[in-house]
C-alpha cells in the first residue's frame, strides 16, 4: 500500500502535484483557523459572566432567560406554519443531468423580526440580524411535488421533481441564551462622555453666575467687590459639583422611567453574536468538540503533507 502511494506521488505531473500540494496547505490553514476561532468562542462563552437585565452594564453581555413573542403575536414558519420567534427555511430541488444529480436551492429565507428575552428581572428585545442562531428545532424532509397538486407546505410545488425542505426554528416559551451587545434606550447615549457633559454644564453655570449680581455677591467672600483667584476657584468647584449632581439626577430619571427599553444586537467590535436554544453548558461542549475536530483534522493534514514532502519535493 505504501509503495503504491509512493509510486503514485512520484508519477504525478509536476504541475498537478504543485496544485495538490498548495491545496493541502490551504485546507490545513483553514482547519486551523476555524478550529482555533471556534475554541476562542467557546472560551468567551465560558468566561463571560451571566448578567441580569435589571443591573446589566451597557456593552457586551450574556443573558439567559425565556424567549417570548412580542405583543402576544408570534411569527409563523412559512413551511409548517408553526408559531415561532425566528425561522430559517430552505427549499431545494433535485436536478439531474446524465449521471450527475445535485440539489439546487430554490428559495432561502430567514426571519429578521425582533424577538424578546425575559430573564426574570427584566426584558430585552433581540435583533437577530447577523446573529449565529442555534435553533430549538431543526427538521429536514423530502416531498415529491406533482405537476397538478401544489404542495401544502410551500408555494413552490410545481414541476413534479423531488424537493427537499429544511426548517430551523426558535420556539416561544423555551429557554434562550443570548451573547451580544446590550444597549438601553432611554440612557444618555449620545456618544458624549460624562466628563465632557459635566465640563460643558460647568462653563454654562459660570457664565450664568458671572452676569448674576446675587451670585457674584455670594462668591465675593471678602466683600471687596472683586472676585479673587481663590474665590474664582471656589466658584469653579461649586459649578462642577452642581453639574455632576444635575447629570446624576437626569440619568436616574431616564433609567427609572417607563420608556427605558433594552436592546440586544450585534456587537460593533467583532465580538461573537449568538442566539441559542441550547443551554450555555451544551453550547460550550458543542463548540469545544467542533474545535477539537478541526484541529485534529489540521494535524492529520500536516502529517500527510510531511509524508508527501518526504517522498517528493513540491518542485
Amino acid at each position: 500500500m505504501q509503495d503504491a502511494i509512493s509510486d503514485w506521488l512520484i508519477g504525478l505531473d509536476p504541475g498537478f502535484y504543485l496544485v495538490l500540494w498548495a491545496g493541502l496547505l490551504i485546507l490545513l490553514l483553514v482547519c486551523l483557523f476555524v478550529g482555533f476561532r471556534t475554541l476562542a468562542r467557546a472560551r468567551i462563552i465560558a468566561h463571560t459572566p451571566t448578567a441580569k437585565l435589571r443591573s446589566a452594564a451597557q456593552g457586551f453581555n450574556e443573558i439567559e432567560g425565556t424567549g417570548r413573542v412580542i405583543d402576544d403575536h408570534p411569527l409563523y414558519s412559512p413551511l409548517t406554519f408553526t408559531p415561532c420567534l425566528w425561522f430559517d427555511m430552505k427549499i431545494e430541488r433535485l436536478e439531474s443531468s446524465g449521471k450527475n444529480r445535485n440539489w439546487v436551492t430554490v428559495e432561502r429565507r430567514a426571519s429578521d423580526a425582533l424577538l424578546r428575552i425575559d430573564d426574570g428581572t427584566g426584558e430585552a428585545f433581540v435583533d437577530p440580524d447577523h446573529a449565529r442562531v442555534i435553533p430549538h428545532s431543526s427538521r429536514r424532509w423530502r416531498e415529491r411535488a406533482s405537476a397538478t397538486d401544489w404542495s401544502s407546505t410551500s408555494s413552490l410545488g410545481f414541476g413534479g421533481k423531488p424537493y427537499r425542505y429544511t426548517e430551523r426554528l426558535l420556539l416561544p416559551e423555551h429557554p434562550l441564551y443570548v451573547l451580544g451587545w446590550l444597549e438601553t434606550r432611554g440612557h444618555r447615549n449620545d456618544g458624549v462622555s460624562e466628563r465632557d457633559v459635566i465640563e460643558r454644564r460647568r462653563r454654562e453655570l459660570l457664565q450664568e453666575w458671572k452676569h448674576d449680581p446675587a451670585a457674584r455677591e455670594r462668591f465675593d467672600l471678602d466683600g471687596d467687590g472683586e472676585i479673587s483667584p481663590r474665590e474664582w476657584d471656589w466658584a469653579m468647584r461649586l459649578a462642577r459639583a452642581q453639574a455632576r449632581k444635575e447629570l446624576s439626577e437626569a440619568d436616574g430619571s431616564r433609567v427609572s422611567g417607563s420608556n427605558t427599553v433594552h436592546l440586544l444586537h450585534r456587537p460593533r467590535g467583532g465580538e461573537p453574536f449568538i442566539i441559542s436554544g441550547l443551554p450555555q453548558e451544551s453550547l460550550i461542549r458543542r463548540k469545544t468538540h467542533k474545535a477539537g475536530a478541526f484541529i485534529s483534522a489540521a494535524l492529520l493534514l500536516f502529517v500527510i503533507w510531511l509524508v508527501a514532502q518526504g517522498i517528493r519535493a513540491p518542485f
